[in-house]
């Protein structure tokens, strides 16, 4: 039940994006670092271009920025499970993984996904890619962004160019585009609470600060605590709870929120990564707040 909030259209910043990913709090994840989607274990590549956190079941991720310009954000859609040969991480891999070999354009690889139609669980994906202004002196970053969808699990994959709403602020968890997406609570109170961030920017607020607020905005609760999971559309923020499902040594498996991550990318390139544990198991499978001073934080500058 990830969300995800952002807006390509500030004055100030190319994007501005928060986001917080929901996942059972067992199941194995690397801490956001530099790689290229090698062999997870030993991932030596010298030219380590990305930027994310890595899901050690299937290999890809949720959420990354490339230093070639890319980035992406990826949520589940809410539905019964059921069973596929491709991983949706995958998605987000092949859009940020560098390849100097055939680049392709935000356009094109749309393009490619769409004909190439693999069936996936249901998904969301937010693909962004850097056009850079022709000022060689100064020159200006603004970004493309595209909308990719299946609607649903083995659905059929389309996608479509952000709309101008979108552009200036746009939010994204698990509903399904052109149906319900739009209404779910924490999307609507998300967008609102972005809003209020966006119109607090001011040119004496340094970017620390507004991660801050950014933050602030991942922790809404909503009106009670989830008893099942149809319920967390309608908070940002979840505390860890049972939903009735058991991992194979019987230990009741908890699902909550387990990171918050906020990115912040200047119209000059210069990007900041502030990546938040939330809630964790400790060794002894024991549900644990996580110690908010331990977070890590990226400083980098987008190649032009």
């Amino acid at each position: 039940m990830c969300v995800g909030f952002w807006s390509l259209e500030h004055p100030d910043y190319a994007l501005i994006l928060c986001s917080n990913r929901d996942e059972y709090l067992s199941r194995p994840t690397t801490a956001a670092h530099f790689h290229s989607f090698g062999n997870i274990e030993s991932d030596v590549t010298s030219d380590r271009t990305v930027l994310s956190g890595r899901d050690l079941r299937a290999g890809g991720t949720w959420l990354g920025v490339s230093l070639a310009g890319r980035a992406a954000f990826l949520t589940n859609i809410t539905e019964e499970a059921g069973q596929y040969n491709s991983s949706r991480g995958q998605l987000v891999s092949s859009f940020l993984r560098p390849n100097a070999v055939s680049p392709t354009s935000l356009e094109e690889h749309l393009e490619k996904l769409v004909a190439e139609n693999t069936p996936y669980a249901g998904f969301n994906l937010l693909l962004l890619s850097a056009v850079w202004s022709e000022n060689d002196a100064h020159p200006r970053l603004s970004f493309e962004g595209g909308y990719v969808t299946n609607h649903g699990g083995g659905g059929k994959i389309a996608a479509r160019p952000l709309t101008d709403a979108e552009r200036r602020r746009g939010g994204l968890s698990n509903g399904i585009d052109g149906k319900d997406a739009d209404t779910w609570p924490k999307v609507k109170h998300g967008l609102n609470l972005f809003s209020e961030v966006l119109d607090s920017i001011t040119e004496n607020l340094d970017d620390l600060e507004l991660s801050e607020r950014l933050f602030q905005l991942l922790t809404w609760k909503g009106d009670s605590p989830p008893r099942e999971r149809s319920e967390l559309r309608n908070m940002i923020y979840i505390e860890p709870f049972s939903i009735g499902l058991q991992s194979p040594d019987t230990t009741p498996d908890y699902y909550g929120t387990r990171l918050s991550t906020v990115i912040l990318i200047g119209r000059d390139g210069r990007a900041l990564f502030i990546e938040r544990d939330i809630w964790m198991l400790d060794n002894e499978n024991n549900v644990i707040k996580a110690d908010p001073g331990k977070q890590r934080v990226f400083r980098f500058v987008l190649r032009t």
